[in-house]
Order: C-alpha cells, then sequence, then structure tokens
C-alpha cells in the first residue's frame, strides 16, 4: 500500500492545458476526480495510467518515480468506460487473461481468479460468454478483471455511465463495498456529482484544467472555495449583496431582496458578496412569523413530488428559488399548491458567504 503523489503535475495539447497539479492520495483511499466535460479529470487518468506523458512535473508511487514507466509496469490498472472485455471468452478466461500472460501456474491463477470473482459476486458466471451478461454483470466483470492482478491503484473511467439509473445506485453501493474488503486505492473520474458525493473518501473538483478545492464530500458541499464549487457539487439559491458589519462580530448581507444577518466564517471577504443556500437548508412556511431573522415572501410555481421529498419552485421578487421538503416533514403541514403565497427561512449559520462570481 503506497500513497500516489502527483507533483507539479502538466499536461499541454492543442488549446488545453492542465495546470501544475499537487496531489497526495492516500493508500486505499477512494478518491475521485469530479468537473464538467474538458475540465482535465480524464487527462489526468491518462497520465496516472501511463497512456498520456506529461509535459511537466512527476508522479510518485511510494517512493518509485513512476512518471516515465509504461502502463504494464506500474502496477496501477484502469477500468474503462466501455469495460472492453474479450467477447470469444468466458468470464474466467476474461477474468485470468493477465494472469496467463504472466505465465502463473494453472492453480495459483485458479485460486486468485476464484478468490475474486467470490468478492465481486460473479461465482456463478464463470462459464457464460460476455454477451449474456447484464450491464451490471459486465462492470463487475471488468472489476473483476483488473483487481486479480493485485494493483496497487485502480483507475475508474466513468465506469457507471452505460448503466441504468436504478442499476447505478445498486452498483455503487457495490463498489464501495469492494473497495474496502481489497484495500487498494481507487480513482474515480465522474462528472455527477452524487456519484462523487456517495462513494468518495476526498474528491477534487476540476475547472478549465484546475483542480480548484480538494476536501472531503461534507467539506466540499458545505465549505465550498467559490462559487463554481459550490454550484456543480449541489443546487444552491444565490442572493447578491452588500457585506456590512453592524456591531462587532455581528454582519448583514442588504439585498435588494431586503437585509439578511450572516455568519462569516473568519475569511476575508470583499464588500460585494454572493449569499448561497442549498435547497435542503432552506424552510418552507405556510405564514408569515415574528420569530425569523432571515424571511423572503414568494409564490410557488411549481413542485415536484419525488417520493422521499418535494421540490419547489418559489418565485420572489426577481430571483427563482429552489426548496426541497423532506416527506415527513410536509406530511404534517398544509398540503401546498402552484400559486400558493409562502415565505422561505433558513438559519443564520447555514447561508455560505462567497466573493460575488460575474453576472451568470
Amino acid at each position: 500500500m503506497y500513497e500516489l503523489r502527483c507533483e507539479s503535475l502538466e499536461k499541454s495539447f492543442g488549446s488545453f492545458a492542465l495546470q501544475p497539479l499537487d496531489l497526495a492520495i492516500q493508500p486505499g483511499e477512494f478518491f475521485s476526480l469530479l468537473g464538467p466535460s474538458g475540465c482535465g479529470k480524464t487527462t489526468v487518468l491518462r497520465l496516472l495510467g501511463g497512456f498520456e506523458q506529461p509535459t511537466g512535473g512527476r508522479i510518485m508511487l511510494g517512493d518509485r518515480d513512476i512518471t516515465r514507466l509504461q502502463p504494464h509496469k506500474r502496477n496501477i490498472h484502469t477500468v474503462f468506460q466501455r469495460y472492453a472485455l474479450f467477447p470469444h471468452l468466458s468470464v474466467f478466461e476474461n477474468v485470468a487473461f493477465s494472469l496467463r500472460l504472466k505465465g502463473l501456474a494453472k492453480a495459483e491463477i485458479q485460486l486468485r481468479v476464484d478468490e475474486i470473482m467470490s468478492l465481486t459476486e460473479i461465482g456463478t458466471l464463470a462459464d457464460r460468454r460476455i454477451h449474456q451478461l447484464s450491464g451490471g454483470q459486465s462492470q463487475r466483470v471488468a472489476l473483476a478483471r483488473a483487481l486479480v492482478d493485485q494493483p496497487a491503484v485502480l483507475l475508474l473511467d466513468e465506469p457507471f455511465s452505460a448503466l441504468d439509473p436504478s442499476l447505478r445506485v445498486r452498483v455503487r453501493e457495490e463498489m464501495r463495498t469492494i473497495c474496502k474488503k481489497v484495500g487498494a486505492t481507487f480513482i474515480l473520474v465522474t462528472h455527477d456529482q452524487e456519484e462523487a458525493l456517495q462513494l468518495s473518501d476526498r474528491l477534487a473538483v476540476m475547472k478549465d484544467g484546475r483542480c480548484l478545492q480538494v476536501g472531503t464530500p461534507k467539506a466540499i458541499y458545505e465549505d465550498p472555495s467559490d462559487a463554481f464549487v459550490a454550484s456543480f457539487i449541489g443546487p444552491v439559491n444565490e442572493i447578491r449583496g452588500e457585506l456590512a458589519e453592524t456591531q462587532p462580530g455581528e454582519w448583514t448581507v442588504s439585498s435588494a431582496m431586503g437585509t439578511f444577518k450572516v455568519r462569516k466564517n473568519g475569511i476575508a471577504l470583499p464588500r460585494d458578496v454572493s449569499m448561497l443556500l442549498r435547497p435542503e437548508k432552506m424552510r418552507l412556511l405556510r405564514q408569515r412569523s415574528n420569530t425569523q431573522e432571515n424571511l423572503l415572501e414568494g409564490e410557488i410555481q411549481d413542485l415536484t413530488y419525488l417520493g422521499s421529498r418535494t421540490e419547489y419552485t418559489i418565485k420572489t421578487h426577481d430571483n427563482v428559488f429552489k426548496v426541497s421538503e423532506a416527506e415527513l416533514e410536509r406530511q404534517k403541514k398544509r398540503l401546498l399548491n402552484r400559486r400558493d403565497r409562502v415565505f422561505l427561512t433558513w438559519k443564520t449559520e447555514d447561508a455560505i458567504l462567497l466573493p460575488q462570481s460575474a453576472p451568470k
């Protein structure tokens, strides 16, 4: 088990440039590279796997510099988006393929393949051909084939994108369980925020070839470094205004919608700020409250029932807010309909304060 480090790693080609990247990924960690298309996350994966050569910096696996090593000499394996399974071979032979190339004894191959197929729950599929498998089964075969060689690091290139939504959730859970059982380091490339939040011990959010923030899912969701990270990791409502200290240690944001109390987190902020609020952090009131410090009046434009929660679209002044209400909470209150007048409120500490970004 070794730490994987990117040290000032760079890559330039065409009009794209991966800016110097410094990352330290811990042994046994499930780490995700998250960002929109073209942000550089796949480039990082290809550099780690040896499929591209950097224009600067180096890659270290423990004390070993692997920057210029060929892919098969790195002890890093990749599960590709399309799985790249051999259709003319059985499931067993697909999983055993790399071990046969290495010339391992037949008994050793049988033992290691049986062990990894049991771990990935495909033992009963050993004699099947690839065309006889479901999407989820194919994904597990690809994973078993990569893991049987006992890599230090496993790279996952959007491995769930071809699966149906309902299957995707279940396979993610299986992947997390397998990761912890195997003990290898997993690095996932994805543009799916929910996927990264569900699977990762830590993640890096990328944009335009830069790594904007690295942290735990909770830290990035609740304390994003900028407005892009905040909006990309999950939905947010934004109120733009001016930050002022009304009394020592007491702050407000004055906006076209009113003045709201806020709590600063210690970082230096300019006068012009964005106050960001997650939909699930806002409460929906059926009548005005005189005890709430932060209150907005609005009208329901739309609502969507999603089983465990109902999502509301609420127009207030010139802004549109998205608000989520848990179903158990909603059942205790008056039923709401389109065009109903409602009030929005939130806890002071739940507002995220950031410098204003350029207008969208």
